[in-house]
């Protein structure tokens, strides 16, 4: 696992679904259906308190594995993105 922590330009389905990226300058495309899942966002290294009722959005941030390669003959490989408001981030290259 190797984590990343960079802005990517991400493409997708009217829905929200990524169906590629770019990064450093290179085109990932999906191979597979991504998968969506929540993580927690770590609110106590950004803040020492969070506002009662603020709600969950402010605890869980939005993560999506994605199977993907690059175009040409590069292998495939797992990546997380995280989408923070309109930007995207990979977060980690998993395999």
């Amino acid at each position: 696992m190797l984590d990343v922590d960079e802005r990517v330009v991400v493409r997708t389905t009217p829905d929200g679904r990524p169906l590629g990226f770019e990064w450093r300058d290179r085109q990932y495309r999906s191979t597979e259906t991504p998968l969506r899942f929540y993580t927690r966002r770590p609110w106590w290294a950004e803040q020492s308190r969070i506002q009662k009722g603020i709600g969950p959005q402010v605890l869980e941030t939005e993560t999506w594995r994605i199977t993907a390669s690059g175009r040409g003959r590069s292998a495939e490989r797992v990546f997380e993105l995280v989408r923070d408001d309109a930007d995207w981030v990979l977060a980690r290259i998993l395999g």
